[in-house]
């Protein structure tokens, strides 16, 4: 979009206040600043280059992007991508982003990696009986298991276990060694030309290595090699999956069978595996899989596309935790069960997180983690 047709869709907006119903941010905190119709309005001062306050930039900077209100929108204004759109004009007017934006990203740049992860312990995911024989970027094959920050420093079952299963199943695949930051932390924050650089340097590394697929652990990580990649990539020519979706194949396939644990759970939807994804819909493939292993599933959404943020989603924690904090105690409210299951490694580090700072009492699994408990 250009600032004409995003000024145009501000402009559009009949102030039915509708999105107000389903946003997380404006649900717990009840601040006009902190919801969609709040957000268009301080998007339309930022375009037309009018002054802003603090507490309109942190509104901009408190949205979890996570597209719920794109979704209700009675006028269909993409929401969400124009809040995007305006981090990334007050980058350019020099407005922005925040310290704690700048800190991360300088830790990206420095470590490849977005949680100030040591990076000689990158590969301590890595089960112990097949460290002497990976062979890494010399491995033949043309399919990248990309783990991502948050699978490699914070999740570290979340690689593990979806390296394991691969492995189980003879999947052919490679990881690399020192893997690069996929970069989608430094395009949220609105640091457009920065990503753009990473992207390409991405890009370029994946094309010396003969990568012709990636599959992913990470909803950022898959969001951005599936969305936002090809918009400044014309020549992207690599294929996308989540690590949800292989496994869900491998099942079919009887490649990998699994056992019914009798348990129940709640399965949550990433908004970076579900709505916010276009050309992939990945929604019964991980119910698929859990109502085999499952006495009941539950889930936490009204339909398909209308899951409920996690709560941390576009580095709003760093903003404000406490918002963060409040958006995923009522998730944990609204969970029939004790085991949450997700498929973003982000959200399983938020509930987690949650849990400590509430004091409740869930088990917040990866869902390869859960399936390989279950695998035959």
């Amino acid at each position: 979009m250009n600032e004409t047709q995003i000024l145009e869709y501000i402009q559009s907006c009949k102030h039915c206040q509708l999105c107000l119903d389903y946003c997380d941010t404006y649900e717990v905190t009840q601040d006009s600043l902190k919801s969609p119709e709040g957000r268009l309005q301080i998007a339309e001062k930022v375009f037309n280059k009018e002054t802003i306050s603090d507490g309109e930039r942190i509104g901009l900077y408190t949205c979890t992007l996570c597209a719920i209100c794109d979704e209700y929108c009675q006028s269909d204004i993409p929401i969400s991508e124009i809040i995007h759109s305006s981090k990334i004009k007050l980058v350019e007017q020099k407005k922005a982003p925040l310290d704690i934006h700048n800190k991360i990203i300088k830790g990206i740049l420095e470590k490849q990696n977005s949680v100030n992860g040591n990076p000689d312990e990158r590969l301590d995911w890595l089960p112990e009986k097949y460290r002497s024989q990976e062979k890494f970027e010399e491995n033949d094959s043309d399919t990248l298991l990309f783990l991502g920050c948050m699978s490699s420093f914070r999740v570290k079952e979340s690689a593990s276990a979806s390296y394991e299963l691969l492995k189980r199943a003879n999947y052919p695949f490679k990881i690399i060694k020192e893997e690069p930051c996929c970069g989608e932390y430094v395009y949220s924050s609105g640091e457009l030309q920065k990503s753009k650089e990473i992207f390409r340097e991405n890009y370029n590394y994946f094309q010396k290595l003969g990568i012709k697929r990636i599959i992913t652990t990470c909803g950022g990580c898959v969001y951005a090699f599936q969305n936002v990649y090809p918009k400044f990539i014309p020549e992207w020519d690599i294929e996308v999956k989540h690590i949800i979706q292989i496994i869900t194949d491998l099942e079919k396939e009887k490649k990998l069978t699994f056992k019914n644990l009798g348990t129940e759970a709640t399965y949550h939807d990433p908004c970076r595996v579900g709505r916010k994804l276009k050309d992939i819909k990945i929604y019964e493939e991980p119910r698929e899989l859990l109502r085999k292993i499952c006495k009941t599933v539950n889930t936490l959404d009204n339909e398909d596309k209308i899951a409920p943020c996690c709560g941390s989603g576009s580095g709003i924690r760093g903003v404000d935790s406490s918002i963060a904090i409040k958006i995923g105690s009522k998730l944990f409210g609204d969970s029939k069960t004790q085991e949450i299951i997700s498929s973003c490694p982000l959200c399983i580090f938020q509930f987690r997180y949650v849990n400590y700072k509430t004091q409740s009492d869930k088990n917040c699994t990866y869902i390869t983690d859960y399936l390989l408990k279950a695998v035959k």
